[in-house]
């Protein structure tokens, strides 16, 4: 997911909009769409619809490349841009908690609701082992 709808996009949008890597909101929300519907992310099943939500992600923004309508994203306001961004970057903090505090046993959702609850389950296991519970 963090390949081809990305590489598409680098060659039909402005540098200045453009944000490819393995943590980008692209991948992000896809995987955590997928993870809802296909719990076991090594299955075909799961591979196939990856692969072909990324096929349509990339024919659309091609399409809308074609097109010239990059205009469109004008209509959207700054704030919501903004917004969003900082929330993908909350999200993807969040998610570094488990490797920063060790945590063996992660939830795999991303809402801050599931993280929270385990990181606070984490703490409180680590408080009653060091006290002696």
């Amino acid at each position: 997911t963090s390949f081809v709808a990305p590489l598409v996009y680098a060659f039909m949008g402005s540098s200045r909009d453009i944000a490819i890597g393995p943590v980008a909101v692209v991948s992000l929300l896809l995987g955590t769409l997928l993870t809802d519907e296909i719990s076991d992310y090594k299955s075909h099943e799961y591979l196939r619809l990856a692969f072909t939500a990324t096929f349509f992600a990339g024919i659309t923004q091609m399409a809308l490349g074609l097109l010239r309508l990059g205009f469109l994203i004008d209509f959207l306001s700054h704030a919501a841009i903004v917004g969003f961004m900082g929330g993908a970057a909350i999200t993807i903090a969040l998610q570094q908690l488990k490797g920063l505090l060790g945590i063996k046993h992660f939830t795999t959702k991303t809402d801050i609701i599931s993280v929270m609850k385990s990181v606070f389950s984490a703490a409180h296991h680590g408080v009653r082992h060091m006290i002696g519970l």
